[in-house]
């Protein structure tokens, strides 16, 4: 999210994240097969569209396996939640095929039966790992609330359908089938929100915008599609509008902790400390194990010069999760800040074992040989982080600077004007 790499960039001279080509990709393909009794108060539409939830799972679950085993083999660490989330997010349905079936099941007329191909790309899941840490624990949190509000919504449905077989009386079964028509614009809603997801996930940002708007016009309380439309508008920089989802996410459901985290983030882009500290205190309240809201909060009380309190707070997301990269890096810059070189090095090494085409611990490294005159050193630190991402102004500025130093004025020349087409301002 664009408002965490401002926020990083306080501390550290800068972060961006980019992703390394891919030289085999693998596709593989799943069936997936589900069903759903429609009754006849339903429509095919509904009906089929269910079934395909069913259908799309069946397939998800046998696409994780693929997973585990593929971030196995790229030597990535991922727990089930995430490898749930990543086979969710990435799996394209490419072909469906339905039945309809007359039935005599009790509350059901129709038997519709659906089996889809679906494919998982290898590509898809590199992305996945080469993504930032944050962006990942987000959505995998956000996958595992759709898929609570899945469980209840099918209770729900099911609920209300033996409901009306039950009751014979001609004006309770019109209220009821109001219910079930309202219970079925929040089951279109949540799947539209769960699309829109899918589209964030390939940067197609305008069509992921138009998805989360359609989703909150079925239903004004989905507070996952105002929390997803949020974060594009913080991603692309349009900060009121973002708060504004923010404020209807936290009105509609107080208790989802990322709300508030999201929200600290762009208050924080605005240089709003105070109400970034505030939402990032709420965020650890409702969740004191996540470990990120503790670096934002860290960086925070980096911000106004409480150096102790942000060591203390980086100190806590490491011991939540030791797997955060973004900590290491936060840390590291507090210890180079503090002239502990040997310390800010350890971190920074974690960071890159850990996530190493995040550019952030290389900047970090540059920085610290920088300092110590080492100005080769850092010319191959910051050449690292043009490798991974070519649009790093900050990178070029450093690098030119550091062939400053080194007398190679055509290469810093060079490097200082990459630096000022791609929009650094430090530059005359």
């Amino acid at each position: 999210m664009r408002n965490l790499k401002k926020a990083i960039g306080v501390l550290l001279l800068g972060t961006s994240l980019t992703f390394l080509p891919v030289a085999h990709a693998e596709v593989m393909t799943y069936e997936g097969t589900g069903e759903y009794i429609m009754s006849d108060f339903e429509t095919p539409d509904i009906a089929k569209q269910r079934a395909k939830v069913r259908a799309e799972q069946h397939a998800a679950e046998q696409a994780g396996v693929y997973v585990k085993s593929y971030t196995k083999t790229v030597n990535h660490v991922v727990e089930m939640d995430e490898v749930t989330a990543i086979a969710n997010t990435i799996i394209k349905i490419v072909d469906e095929k339905y039945t309809i079936t007359p039935t005599n099941e009790v509350g059901g007329s129709f038997r519709v039966q659906v089996t889809i191909k679906a494919v998982v790309d290898s590509e898809k899941i590199d992305n996945w790992i080469n993504r930032t840490y944050q962006q990942n624990v987000e959505l995998v949190e956000q996958n595992k609330r759709l898929q609570l509000e899945r469980e209840k919504q099918n209770k729900e449905i099911e609920e209300l359908r033996l409901k009306l077989s039950a009751n014979h009386n001609t004006q309770n079964r019109e209220e009821i089938k109001k219910e079930i028509i309202i219970e079925d614009r929040k089951f279109l809603s949540t799947q539209k929100t769960k699309e829109g997801l899918k589209f964030f996930e390939r940067k197609e940002y305008k069509k992921a915008l138009e998805i989360f708007s359609q989703a909150i016009e079925l239903n004004a309380n989905n507070a996952e599609a105002y929390i997803g439309r949020g974060n594009i508008y913080a991603n692309q920089g349009y900060n009121q509008q973002a708060i504004s989802d923010y404020n209807i996410a936290i009105e509609i459901a107080p208790n989802t902790f990322v709300s508030y985290v999201n929200r600290g983030m762009v208050y924080y882009g605005q240089g709003d400390y105070k109400r970034a500290f505030d939402d990032y205190n709420k965020g650890i309240e409702i969740n004191p194990r996540f470990s990120g809201a503790y670096v934002c909060r860290g960086l925070v009380y980096n911000s106004m010069n409480k150096y102790r309190e942000a060591m203390e707070d980086f100190n806590k997301a490491i011991m939540l999760d030791h797997r955060n990269p973004l900590a290491y890096s936060c840390r590291g810059a507090v210890y180079a800040n503090q002239n502990d070189y040997k310390n800010a090095m350890d971190d920074y090494n974690n960071a890159i074992d850990i996530s190493p085409n995040d550019v952030t611990p290389y900047i970090g490294r540059g920085v610290i040989y920088f300092k110590n005159g080492n100005y080769k050193r850092a010319i191959e630190e910051y050449s690292k982080v043009i490798n991974l991402d070519d649009k790093n102004a900050m990178a070029y500025y450093c690098r030119g600077t550091c062939y400053t130093y080194l007398k190679n004025k055509v290469l810093a020349d060079k490097d200082f004007g990459k630096a000022r087409e791609l929009g650094f301002t430090g530059i005359k």
